[in-house]
């Protein structure tokens, strides 16, 4: 039985058996997958229940800052979810239990280790593997239009977008409101990567902190093809009004026929009975099938909590029971490398093939990579690059104060 907890609510348990989570997984599949996953946990260990704490906000801005508080008032859940990954761990390491003795013989790729370690030290156990570059389309909107799929390049698909754009559709359904500013620094890691200069030979120093915006010509160049969606009409008007699922069902619905997001959006679509590749489409977003921007998420264990079945949940997320129960409903892949692929369908097979492939570079989003503070800092500044979308050396000043507020304070 699932026991819920209002936002807000005091995080100690009463009751050892009681194990306290927080996450922000809310909407549509992954509200299905995450509540699939604690019925099968309960399913394992009979003797416990959940008391589940969801914290609506896209990223989970709004849930770091609530964990934050408990925190620091001596009062940290059990376990709660942040993004996987070693910039963002680092911005919550002084208040984790390192959990390497929990996961040792998780079978995972020793490079996704590296991804999470902070100074040689697991502190957040890895459950879905995600791709952020990702381009999905509405297939029967791509039909009508006579658009070939796969798209090669940026430039045949800005071609494509003034074509849809003509016809009267939104060539490119954007989210970026209700405190979800961020996702505009998904769209320029898609479009960065398609760019020469761009993805992990740009992001690998970007978000370490080595990287002045304004010295960089890909960056500037980015900031031109994303002015070029925005001054053209090829994105949709309210896109500061709409959170990401809702910016999605722009694409559903048949208003608008592309979307760049993470592949949490195929649960999404899936949960409205959308079918893979009858009603909705994938490719790399054009340009990019050479690099994969991975992104993940995680669960660790609070300093101060050392009760059994907070351990146990952490050990349970290591098995593929857990893999295999998870991410198939959220739409992600498996990090385990010998959970069976059977239950994945052909999209996920498909991401997971490029990740796995020698010849595709892989980087960390922006989720996971840079520190906590790049979310809410670059969101804003992207953001009023939108407001305001001229490329002068106002607007590159603006972004290297951005950059010097996360990486130098």
């Amino acid at each position: 039985m699932l026991c819920f907890l209002l936002t807000g609510a005091t995080a100690l348990s009463s009751s050892p058996n009681e194990l306290v989570v927080y996450h922000w997984w809310t909407a549509g599949g992954e509200k299905e997958a995450i509540d699939a996953l604690f019925e099968v946990f309960i399913d394992e260990h009979p003797e416990y229940s959940i008391v589940q704490n969801p914290v609506a906000g896209g990223g989970g801005g709004i849930l770091r800052a609530q964990i934050k508080t408990m925190i620091m008032a001596g009062n940290p859940p059990d376990t709660f979810q942040i993004t996987y990954g070693h910039g963002m761990i680092s911005s919550f390491v002084s208040v984790l239990q390192p959990i390497d003795d929990l996961i040792e013989g998780y079978n995972i790729p020793e490079d996704v280790y590296e991804w999470g370690r902070v100074d040689g030290v697991m502190y957040g156990v890895p459950l879905n593997l995600m791709q952020n570059n990702c381009l999905w389309y509405n297939v029967d909107l791509v039909e009508e239009l006579g658009i070939e799929m796969p798209i090669k390049s940026i430039d045949e698909f800005l071609g494509i977008c003034a074509r849809v754009k003509a016809e009267g559709y939104i060539p490119l359904a954007v989210g970026a409101g209700m405190g979800q500013q961020f996702w505009l620094g998904t769209l320029f890691e898609a479009v960065n990567s398609a760019l020469p200069g761009g993805g992990a030979d740009f992001f690998t120093d970007y978000y370490a902190g080595k990287t002045t915006p304004s010295e960089s010509e890909v960056f500037a160049e980015t900031l031109k093809v994303m002015r070029t969606l925005l001054v053209n009409g090829f994105i949709n008007d309210d896109f500061s009004a709409l959170t990401w699922d809702q910016a999605s069902d722009l694409m559903a619905t048949g208003k608008a026929v592309f979307y760049v997001m993470g592949d949490w959006a195929k649960g999404h679509f899936t949960s409205m009975n959308m079918v893979p590749k009858v009603d909705f489409g994938y490719q790399p977003f054009p340009g990019t099938d050479h690099v994969f921007i991975g992104h993940a998420d995680c669960f660790v264990l609070p300093i101060g909590v050392d009760r059994k079945i907070a351990k146990d949940w952490i050990q349970f997320l290591t098995t593929v029971k857990a893999a295999n129960t998870f991410c198939p409903i959220k739409g992600a892949a498996p990090f385990v490398l010998d959970a069976p692929l059977d239950v994945y369908d052909d999209i996920t097979k498909e991401i997971l093939g490029y990740f796995r492939d020698d010849g595709v570079v892989k980087v960390l989003s922006q989720f996971g990579a840079p520190p906590e503070s790049y979310l809410d800092v670059f969101g804003t500044a992207f953001s009023e690059f939108f407001n305001t979308p001229e490329i002068n050396d106002t607007t590159l000043g603006n972004f290297d104060y951005a950059y010097e507020e996360v990486f130098l304070f």
